[in-house]
């Protein structure tokens, strides 16, 4: 407030104004009855006692109003403080309730007290309107609700946006192709979510229209579906070859997409596949005896091992033993590895 120089320019211009008067407009003195008490003063006196006391209540004015807003910021210096407080707990994941003296932070503050990972729980009356929204939207979004975000201008990285577009796709999965369309506007997990619904129907040509969202999850996914297509409708076997070169198969996938190709195709267009990949990478070398043991060609199978060396394979070739000694363990142990 500056009541030091308040009261100095105060004090100079009262002086100012008498010597004027005093000095230039009257000397002379003036006589007054207060109280029938004649009061008699210089001219120039009389001037001033207005000023005089216009300057001590503007003054206290101001003291007392100033007292006031410095108690004010007092206060919200300390909710800030528990505001910070309430921050750190919440990070930490172990919110604690804090006592608000400003009424606008208490509505802000209740949020945080409440920890932010579980709105449900906030009293969303004594929020910030602003806020209550926000947490309406999250709350819906939790509840697997899909909303519009889009007047937020929130990233498409942020987990509020994914979810809620995983909610959309869980709603209504026919539409999974218009986020593959735009798929540089959604979120990876977005992307992939929306493939993988994508591929429960995709027919050929669809499949090769986004095979390069096709990862080995997402085929083995679309594998698992397969046995629910009928006959004509399943995918062939050279569309599957060409979404295994588009990836980086491990011998663990290519023994799991074996054993779920034996439930969908012949044995002769099966191995025909394997023989083609073998020549290829080395690491199908496994799914391809699998694939021999499945069809009971042990011999084959056999005569392959025995040109391998002696401590590679181990586990396919006491199984083969046990086989030729009559003993007939489900072949899925040879999957336990993976």
């Amino acid at each position: 407030m500056h009541l030091k120089r308040y009261t100095l320019a105060s004090i100079f211009l009262i002086a100012a104004v008498g010597i004027y008067v005093y000095k230039v407009v009257s000397p002379g003195t003036y006589s007054l009855e207060l109280l029938g008490v004649n009061v008699s003063l210089p001219i120039a006196v009389w001037i001033v006692i207005p000023m005089i006391l216009l300057y001590l209540a503007s003054f206290f004015h101001m003291l007392y109003y100033g007292f006031k807003g410095y108690l004010s910021k007092k206060r919200i210096a300390r909710d800030i403080h528990k505001l910070a407080d309430a921050l750190y707990w919440d990070i930490l994941k172990s919110p604690k309730k804090h006592n608000y003296t400003d009424k606008e932070i208490r509505k802000i503050g209740v949020v945080l007290d409440t920890g932010c990972d579980d709105f449900t729980k906030v009293d969303k009356k004594r929020c910030n309107e602003h806020i209550r929204d926000a947490i309406d939207l999250i709350i819906a979004i939790k509840h697997g609700e899909f909303v519009d975000l889009k007047k937020m201008g929130l990233e498409k990285s942020n987990p509020y946006v994914i979810q809620n577009w995983l909610n959309f796709l869980k709603h209504e999965p026919e539409r999974a192709e218009e986020i593959l369309r735009k798929s540089e506007s959604y979120d990876p997990k977005v992307v992939h979510e929306a493939i993988r619904l994508f591929v429960e129907k995709a027919n050929e040509q669809q499949l090769e229209k986004y095979a390069q969202f096709v990862d080995m999850g997402v085929l083995m996914h679309l594998l698992d579906t397969m046995e629910a297509r009928e006959e004509k409708e399943r995918i062939s076997l050279n569309m599957i070859e060409k979404l295994l070169t588009r990836n980086n198969p491990t011998d663990c996938d290519y023994l799991l997409i074996s054993r779920k190709l034996s439930k969908l195709y012949t044995p002769h267009e099966l191995l025909a596949l394997f023989e083609k990949l073998v020549a290829q990478d080395e690491k199908v070398f496994k799914a391809y005896i699998f694939t021999l043991i499945e069809f009971e060609m042990l011999d084959k199978a056999n005569e392959l091992l025995e040109d391998t060396q002696r401590g590679e394979y181990l586990d396919f070739k006491a199984f083969l033993d046990l086989r030729r000694a009559g003993k007939h363990y489900p072949i899925d142990l040879l999957l336990q590895q993976c």
